[in-house]
C-alpha cells in the first residue's frame, strides 16, 4: 500500500512540475532603453474577475529569475498554487565577465549600496577584500563596488504598475534573497506605501549605508547565525565586506516608526529561532527580526546554496542550466504565514 501511495505522490509531483513550468511565462519591458525581463506565474484556477495578492521574488547575486523559483526557494510556484496569488520573478541585469565562459556569469540588483565604495566611516570592504567584476557601465563605483548601476528600483516599480493594469491586485508582498534581500529593503525604503509587507532574507545592507524609509511599512529581516557570506552579527564577511548587524537595522526601523512595544522570544520550528517584534508602531506596522540559529546563507527550508542556473521559460543565457529541482518542506509556508499575519 505504501509503495502505491508513493508512486501516486511522485506522479502528482511530476504533473505539478509540468503544469507549473508551462504556466510561468517570460515577459519583457523596456526600461532605460534596455529590454528587461521577468517571469510571471498565475495559478490556473485563479478567477481573473477577483482580487488577488501579488508576490515578487528577487534572486541573489549571480542568480536568475528561474533559478530563484526552481532551486533557491524550492519551488515558490507551489506556494502560489496553495495560497492563490500571482508570483513575479524579475531578472537582474547580467553580463559575462569573460566572453563565452558560462562560469563568469554575473547578475545583481542595484540596491544603491553595493554599487558604492565609501561610507561615512570608510569603504564597504577591507583592504584585503575579494574584488568582484564590475559592470561595464558602472563608472562611478570604486574598488569595492560589485552590483549593477542600473535603475533597478524603477524597473521593478514599472513591473508592479503593469501588473496592476493587467490584474485586480489586492496586496503586494516582496521577498528577496541575499542581494535580492538588499534590493527588497531598498524598494521598501523607496516605495514604502506600495507594499503590504517586505522580507529581506540574508541581505544585510552594507555597514553605514543601511536605508530606512520615510514612511512606515511592515518589514521582516531574516538572517542565519552561521552565515559568513552576508553575516547578520559579525559585520565582516568571509570575503572582506562589511555589513550592518541585523539588530541595528531592527532597532533603527523600530525607532523611526516610534514602536512602543518590543518582545523577544525563542522558538523551534524545524530550526531554532530568535525572534524580535516591534509593534504598536506608526500606521500599525510591525518590524520583525528573525535569526535562524542553525543555518547559514540559505532560504528558509533549504540547506544548500543553489539557484545559480536557469531553466525554462527563461530565455537562453550564457550560464548553466538547472538540472535538478529542490523541494522545500516548510520554508515558503513559514514566510508567507509571517506576511499574512501582518494584514490589519
Amino acid at each position: 500500500m505504501f509503495f502505491f501511495r508513493k508512486i501516486k505522490l511522485l506522479a502528482f509531483l511530476l504533473i505539478s512540475i509540468c503544469a507549473s513550468s508551462e504556466s510561468m511565462m517570460e515577459h519583457s519591458i523596456d526600461h532605460e532603453s534596455i529590454n528587461r525581463t521577468y517571469l510571471k506565474y498565475i495559478p490556473t484556477d485563479i478567477n481573473p474577475k477577483n482580487q488577488v495578492d501579488l508576490f515578487i521574488g528577487l534572486h541573489g547575486y549571480t542568480g536568475t529569475a528561474s533559478g530563484f523559483e526552481k532551486q533557491t526557494t524550492g519551488g515558490f510556484n507551489y506556494a502560489a498554487d496553495k495560497y492563490q496569488f500571482i508570483a513575479i520573478y524579475p531578472q537582474g541585469v547580467f553580463f559575462n565577465s569573460i566572453k563565452n565562459d558560462a562560469s563568469s556569469f554575473i547578475s545583481s540588483w542595484n540596491d544603491l549600496v553595493g554599487s558604492k565604495t565609501k561610507t561615512p566611516n570608510g569603504e564597504i570592504c577591507s583592504i584585503d577584500a575579494d574584488i568582484y567584476p564590475q559592470y561595464p557601465n558602472c563608472n562611478a563605483g570604486g574598488r569595492c563596488s560589485w552590483t549593477s548601476c542600473n535603475d533597478d528600483l524603477g524597473f521593478i516599480k514599472k513591473i508592479i504598475d503593469r501588473a496592476k493594469e493587467e490584474h485586480k491586485i489586492r496586496d503586494i508582498y516582496l521577498l528577496g534573497m541575499s542581494n535580492g534581500g538588499m534590493m527588497a529593503q531598498a524598494l521598501a525604503c523607496k516605495y514604502p506605501t506600495i507594499f503590504k509587507g517586505v522580507i529581506n532574507i540574508g541581505g544585510m545592507q552594507h555597514k553605514g549605508l543601511s536605508c530606512i524609509p520615510e514612511k512606515p511599512v511592515n518589514f521582516i529581516i531574516y538572517g542565519g547565525a552561521m552565515d559568513t557570506t552576508v553575516p547578520p552579527i559579525n559585520i565582516k564577511a568571509s570575503d572582506g565586506y562589511f555589513y550592518e548587524p541585523i539588530s541595528d537595522t531592527f532597532q533603527a526601523w523600530s525607532e523611526k516608526f516610534k514602536c512602543k512595544l518590543n518582545s523577544k522570544s525563542n522558538f523551534s520550528f524545524y530550526d531554532n529561532f530568535e525572534k524580535n517584534i516591534a509593534s504598536d508602531c506608526m500606521n500599525k506596522v510591525q518590524i520583525i527580526s528573525l535569526l535562524n540559529k542553525d543555518k547559514g546563507h540559505f532560504w528558509p527550508g533549504i540547506d544548500r546554496s543553489v539557484g545559480y542556473c536557469y531553466s525554462q521559460p527563461q530565455s537562453n543565457l550564457d550560464y548553466s542550466k538547472c538540472n535538478f529541482s529542490i523541494s522545500n518542506e516548510w520554508g515558503n509556508d513559514f514566510l508567507i504565514k509571517l506576511l499574512f499575519d501582518l494584514k490589519n
